[in-house]
């Protein structure tokens, strides 16, 4: 609203007219008036060009239309409104013959922002100054309680006509202050508001007789004359700001609070339950904003482009460490929140996890905006409620559907703060961030970013993306002009020093001028050295006037960040370890390790903790480490509330006190690897003491997400302390550095044997359950050959195979993981006394672990491991590549592409991109897997059909890629800029090239094999000279010529080939063989990275996996599939091997036992039926020939039968069994319970066989899925498949006649069933409907009748794959009791991939499909 006043002076139109015409009494809200008043400006503005278009015209004839149009936009832009009144140019800035602006005695000064120069000298043009204090004076008649802050301001205005910057702020002003007047004219206000204005106006009164006093004081000469008042009355116009803001502030805080109470419960919940940053917002972590008076002329600007959205939707704020950015950052987003603007914000921290973290960044600002804005709101809920795994998605998709969609929609006009992004992990060459915000910002012009960070690599790349670079203002901070910066570093200093002598007293006349001098020649424009002198000064126990001469006695140093110098001539380093000195250094010698103790725990944990939390983690009492802290509290963030974090002020106390060189004092300095190893022990000891099982008191058979007052729970019964130690225990266990000492291990084999289930439980409570795998792998790796590593590695294996489930329901990790939990697991012998379950396992339960530590359902063609080993990269020809996570398998992103016949695939050397070449159409795409964004498609030049590409590689940069191209026996390679994608250099190949080529610096290496050798070339990536030899090996005289499926480890020389049905791995260096096997059709060998290991699969479903002897290369394990196998390879770190093909991948561990295994994922079909009491089920798979009687109270088999013939159904009712094959029924007798000694004893003495009489059933019996029993065993029902239509046949058991069919419209889709009285027979269409017969007995049970039924969309009868009693299997794998109760959660291999592959029978469910290797029975106990 700058200057909108000024435009309607200009055209003549009276404020109080204005005031009628256009702000309306009804706009209940100040964001809306100045939405309007811009509207109105932006008309004004159209008039004034007009009439400085026509002036221009008149007086400057000969000038060109478009310098002519040029000119009259500057003018408009600059306010030079008195041309408009005819009014010719005077003082320094004319229009002269040729158009041309001339500044006069302007003075001009850098403002730091590249290519803007502010206006700073005098304007001594009197016409526009002379309309502006009449209309101001004019004005002020109209307005009540700020009528007398009106005049005098308009008074001031008139004597500061000259002068540029005050005037412009005055105006500022004067705008904020008519709308404010306005806003208390239309709108009375409850009680507490017409307080809170009532204490706004007495302090605007209080400003305004200051400023009257002044020029009464003055008399008649004017105000600005008087150099002693140059910064007392820009003073009293920042006070009369501030008390603005803090009213609206106020006011703003009431209106958000009341948002928050009118949110419903539900939505409350889904917000409150949203994984997001705890913490982030600007109103917390007790960050401070500019002390007043400071900064102003950035913060001004700021605070401009935040109001006027002609300017650029992105404005970057660019400063060294030290220079006050987030302090900037904190006032502006202080200012936007008081004027309605802001809607979300994040500060990022790297003291914090979860603020360091990008994937919190735009969750945490969507809860925000969702918060504030109702519109925005009712988008976002209903989006959360249906895909709440939104939040593990790509950056890209994080930002598409949860900020610029619902503000599309929406069309909310807001302004979006993020502070610090270089604290954030990202190791992108282009900020992640940024590239994503390249991709939206042309979407939502309404909305602005306001985002500060240093000016490192990947930041200034992500500003330098086309897409953001057009949409970005920039300002340099530390580009600023010294003078200026120097200037607000006085002030500062003085007021603070100032404040310090009025609390404390009796320091009259300090500081001196002198003093305050020399600290500014010591800050050398770093605002950090400022406040660090100010907290030093102020220690509570010392004289302030001594600590500040202390400090200037010390002499000068460089200060250093990490290893670079940043600024000469400053004290950092001597400052913090003066004050080191000064808390400690007459302390005893035996309190040294006490000291850095703490320090090492303020400065290496993952998170900040309290005083009390330090305290607890390391033994010692609180009362012990608050004073200690509070001793250095000029080094630290140290709050008033003792519970909160305390943390370094900036990053170079970190940098200062771990570094030998800068530290030097050995009483101070901390050794990382000794205090990580004190952190360890104090958490696994924690830990011990503190974790029991339901520490929050936690409902039974809920999911974290339907607790309401989960954070609360968690805040009363996890204190800090305890929860820093079960996030983060094993971030202090930091590889070679942390000695193996007894009380290490004892101390990890006592957590694992004592805490493990209870560690989950609060794990999943504080939603960091995926830390349990990186802590145990962790843990797996430092222990190695120990014995503990045996239960270690159980517990990880517990972890990957309920991951899901822990994460999602903490009392599920006593209701379902442990209960499902394999018979001879360690977990469960340690923990089954703790199980809670609420379903019982009948039958299926696994005795051991499946060797395969991970699997997952999908068809996979192509597969990539990241050099990270953090993610796998996983593709087929009919859906979309995926990102997963490579220790869970666990899908983490969805990469977008309709890429159809992916053939290679391949990460970026720092696992950020992957690249994909396909070949319908033939393209190379590549991805930021991180934020999901195309970063580059290839389309090669000159492609035939007959090529291939058969291997890619990067450059060790990850900025080019090369592609080897093989067209028959002519190879060639081709180099590409990955981001541009411009092909840069292509280079034909002469001999035989080995399948794989791999990166050396900056070059692409490849081997050549050619009749007695093996050469090894390389080419550079950017290079047109042709490839030169780098290592040629000789080869035998008999070495084959003709070689197939090769694999070349380029470090060892290791050729990997088949020929004529073996398979050799040649050592060029060592000329000798290390494997010479016969292979039938081997395929896609390779080596690990260390060349340890050596894989390759033959035929479909083979996989060998070799080890590394003294004596070559000995098979180490063999995998037999039952599913065809595609890819196989190995882990970076050889310690995974993963296998894909068309029904599964699984994930191995290379270093299990030596042994062969049958890698089972097959869905098998079986068939259960209950008997009518509940008492018996007979299981057979479909199509087997055996069937098992079960008695479901035990669970232990009453009978094994032979049936000799193919199983299509069959049923037990008290002591018979019938069984139903394809031409016969078989009728057996089972013993009696109490005479059962073996369960496969002969009862064949009891065989009754019934032929059916159904002449298609033998003649077609590939037509016949399915057949069903009656109850009470005497008919069955035989479905018959037509592909279009089926026919529902009825038997009758004891002669096998048939006693009728019913021909069906529509491909039968489920088996048929009986009613519970064998009165109906229906089946199911796939198109949804039911048909059924009627069947009429007589007294002697005989079938006498017939009728038809349907077709119905809903049976009356409840078929067999729904539960009568109203339980539930959900596509997510819970179960769900009559009430909704998670009975529960079922794993991914025991899940029925249909509807219909489960049978219910009251309590008990089977299911009927699955990868298990028998059917799987469970009882409900609700």
């Amino acid at each position: 609203m700058k200057g909108v006043l000024g435009m309607y002076f200009k055209t003549g139109v009276r404020v109080d007219g204005f005031m009628h015409r256009v702000l309306q009494p009804k706009l209940m809200d100040v964001r809306v008036l100045s939405h309007m008043v811009l509207c109105e400006q932006e008309r004004k503005r159209e008039v004034l060009s007009d009439a400085l278009n026509e002036r221009l015209s008149r007086d400057v004839p000969d000038l060109s239309s478009a310098k002519r149009q040029s000119k009259v936009q500057n003018l408009v832009e600059r306010g030079d409104r008195e041309m408009v009144n005819g009014q010719p140019p005077s003082g320094p800035e004319r229009i002269s013959e040729d158009g041309h602006i001339s500044k006069g005695a302007h003075d001009t000064v850098q403002s730091g922002r590249s290519g803007v120069v502010e206006r700073d000298g005098k304007d001594t043009t009197p016409g526009a100054a002379t309309i502006r204090a009449h209309v101001l004076k004019e004005a002020a008649d109209g307005f009540g309680p700020l009528k007398a802050v009106l005049r005098t301001i308009s008074a001031v205005y008139a004597d500061y006509k000259e002068t540029v910057v005050i005037r412009n702020k005055i105006e500022d002003l004067l705008s904020r202050i008519v709308v404010l007047e306005v806003y208390f004219a239309t709108l009375p206000g409850s009680v507490v508001e017409r307080k809170r204005r009532s204490e706004s106006i007495c302090r605007f009164g209080g400003i305004e007789r200051q400023l009257r006093s002044l020029s009464k004081k003055h008399g008649l000469q004017r105000l600005a004359d008087h150099i002693q008042d140059e910064e007392e009355v820009p003073g009293l116009l920042e006070d009369l700001r501030e008390t603005i803001s803090d009213y609206q502030m106020a006011r703003q805080m009431a209106m958000c609070e009341q948002a928050c109470k009118l949110i419903n419960p539900a939505e409350a919940s889904v917000l409150n339950n949203f994984l997001r940053a705890r913490g982030a917002e600007y109103r917390h972590g007790g960050r401070r904003g500019c002390l007043k008076g400071t900064r102003t002329a950035v913060l001004d600007e700021i605070e401009l482009w935040t109001r006027d959205f002609r300017k650029p939707s992105v404005y970057w704020l660019n400063g060294l460490a030290g220079t006050g950015k987030s302090t900037i950052a904190q006032t502006i987003a202080e200012r936007v929140f008081a004027s309605g603007q802001l809607g979300a914000s994040f500060f990022c921290s790297r003291d914090f996890e979860d603020r360091r973290n990008l994937d919190f960044i735009f969750p945490t600002l969507a809860v925000q905006l969702a918060r504030k804005y109702t519109e925005f709101r009712s988008i976002f809920v209903p989006l959360v409620q249906s895909d709440p795994e939104i939040v593990h998605e790509s950056l890209y998709n994080q930002m598409r559907k949860l900020i610029v969609e619902p503000l599309k929609e929406s069309s909310i006009s807001t302004v979006i703060v993020i502070d610090a992004l270089d604290e954030c992990k990202d190791v992108e060459p282009a900020s992640a961030i940024l590239s994503v915000l390249g991709q939206f910002v042309s979407e939502i012009p309404k909305v602005k970013f306001f985002l500060t960070g240093r000016p490192e690599p990947r930041i200034r790349g992500g500003f330098r993306i086309p897409l953001l670079a057009e949409a970005t203002d920039v300002f340099v901070l530390h580009e600023v002009e010294p003078s200026r910066v120097d200037s607000d570093i006085r002030l500062f200093l003085r007021c603070s020093l100032l404040e310090i002598a009025g609390r404390r007293g009796g320091l009259d006349g300090w500081p001196t001028k002198e003093q305050l001098k020399v600290l500014c020649e010591r800050a050398a424009g770093l605002f950090v050295y400022a406040v660090a002198t100010v907290q030093f000064v102020d220690h509570r126990n010392n004289n302030p006037k001594k600590q500040l001469e202390r400090l200037l006695r010390l002499p000068n140093s460089t200060v250093c960040e990490g290893k670079t110098e940043l600024k000469a001539n400053t004290t950092l380093d001597s400052l913090y370890a003066s004050t080191l000195q000064e808390a400690f250094g007459n302390d005893c010698p035996e309190d040294d390790p006490k000291v850095r103790s703490v320090l090492g725990a303020v400065v290496l944990v993952a998170n900040p903790l309290s005083p009390p939390a330090i305290g607890t983690l390391l033994g010692y009492d609180a009362e012990d480490v608050l004073p200690l802290l509070s001793s250095i509290h000029s080094l630290l963030i140290l709050q008033e509330d003792v519970d909160q974090p305390v943390r370094p002020f900036h990053k170079s106390f970190p940098d200062f006190i771990v570094d030998p060189a800068r530290c030097i004092n050995r009483r101070f300095h901390v050794f990382p690897p000794n205090h990580h190893m004190e952190l360890l022990i104090g958490c696994l000891n924690l830990m011990d003491q503190a974790l029991e099982k339901n520490m929050c008191k936690l409902p039974d058979a809920v999911a974290n997400s339907e607790i309401p007052d989960l954070c609360e729970r968690t805040q009363r019964y996890i204190s800090p302390a305890l929860q820093y130690a079960c996030k983060s225990w094993y971030k202090h266990l930091v590889d070679e550095h942390t000695i193996r000492t007894p009380e290490i291990t004892s101390a990890l084999h006592r957590f694992l044997e004592k805490k493990f289930v209870f560690w989950l439980e609060v794990l999943s409570v504080l939603g960091a359950a995926r830390e349990a795998v990186d802590a145990l792998e962790t843990a797996i790796k430092w222990l190695e050959a120990l014995p503990t590593v045996g239960l270690a590695n159980d517990c990880l294996r517990f972890v990957t195979g309920f991951l899901e489930v822990i994460e999602e329901s903490a009392a599920h990790v006593y209701h379902s993981a442990l209960p499902l939990s394999p018979q001879m697991s360690m977990v469960r012998k340690l923990y089954g006394p703790h199980a809670n379950p609420l379903t019982r396992i009948v039958r299926g339960l696994p005795d051991s672990w499946d060797p395969a530590i991970a699997t997952l359902e999908y068809s996979c063609m192509n597969a990539a491991w990241s050099p990270c080993g953090r993610f796998i990269a996983i593709s087929n020809s009919r859906s979309r590549t995926q990102i997963l996570d490579a220790a869970t398998l666990k899908r983490l992103t969805i990469l977008e592409s309709l890429l159809v016949h992916i053939r290679e695939i391949i990460f970026s050397p720092d696992s950020r991109l992957l690249t994909v070449f396909n070949d319908g159409p033939e393209e190379f795409i590549t991805w930021d897997i991180q934020t999901g964004v195309v970063v580059s498609a290839i389309s090669p030049e000159q492609w035939d059909y007959d090529m291939e590409c058969s291997s890619i590689t990067y450059s060790v940069c990850g900025t080019m890629f090369g592609a080897l191209i093989r067209r028959f026996t002519n190879y060639t390679i081709r180099t590409y800029n990955v981001h541009s994608g411009t092909h840069i250099y292509s280079h034909s190949i002469e001999g035989r090239v080995v399948s794989n080529i791999w990166a050396h610096g900056e070059c692409l290496r490849f081997a050549v094999v050619k009749p007695g050798s093996i050469t090894t070339r390389e080419v550079g990536f950017a290079s047109r000279n042709a490839p030169t030899e780098v290592e040629s090996l000789p080869l035998p005289d008999n070495f084959p010529h003709n070689l197939y499926m090769e694999a070349f480890h380029p470090t060892l020389s290791r050729l990997a080939f088949e020929h004529s049905e073996r398979i050799f791995v040649w050592d060029a260096r060592r000329s000798e063989f290390l494997l010479n096997e016969h292979a039938r059709d081997p395929h896609r060998a390779s080596f690990s990275s260390d060349g340890r290991f050596f894989v390759y699969g033959t035929g479909l479903s083979d996989v060998h996996l070799w080890k590394e002897s003294p004596i070559g290369y000995i098979l180490h394990r063999k995998h037999t599939c039952e599913f065809d196998i595609s890819s196989q390879f190995i882990s970076p770190n050889g310690g995974l091997m993963f296998m894909s093909g068309r029904l599964a991948i699984q994930l191995w561990r290379t270093m299990d036992p030596s042994t062969s295994f049958s890698c089972k994922w097959t869905r098998e079909r079986f068939i259960v039926e209950f008997s009518p009491d509940e008492t018996l089920a007979a299981v057979a798979r479909f199509k087997d020939k055996t069937i098992t009687v079960l008695d479901l109270e035990s669970g232990d088999p009453l009978s094994i039968i032979d049936t000799g013939m193919e199983v299509y159904g069959q049923r037990a009712a008290g002591s018979t069994v019938v069984v139903v094959g394809r031409e016969k029924v078989v009728t057996w007798d089972l013993p009696a319970p109490d005479h059962v000694l073996n369960p496969r004893a002969d009862v064949n003495d009891s065989i009754r066989t019934t032929t059916i009489s159904c002449p298609r059933m033998v003649s077609h019996p590939h037509n016949f899925e399915f057949a069903s029993i009656s109850p009470d065993l005497h008919s069955i029902a035989i479905l018959e498949d037509h592909m279009l239509s089926c026919d529902l046949h009825l038997h009758d058991v004891p002669t096998g006649q048939c006693l009728g069919y019913l021909h069906i419209d529509g491909r039968g889709d489920k088996r048929p069933w009986f009613t519970s009285d064998g009165r109906e027979v229906w089946c199911m269409t796939y198109h949804g409907k039911a048909n059924g017969l009627t069947i009429t007995k007589d007294s002697e049970s005989s079938v006498i009748e017939l009728g038809v039924l349907g077709p119905t969309n809903q049976p009356p009868s409840t078929p067999p794959w729904l539960s009568s009693r109203g339980y539930k299997v959900m596509d997510d794998g819970w179960i769900l009791g009559i009430n909704g109760k998670r009975l529960l959660w079922l794993p991914p291999h025991w899940r029925p991939s249909n509807t219909t592959h489960k049978t219910w029978s009251g309590r008990f469910l089977a299911l009927l499909h699955g990868t298990l290797p028998e059917s799987v029975i469970l009882e409900l106990k609700e």
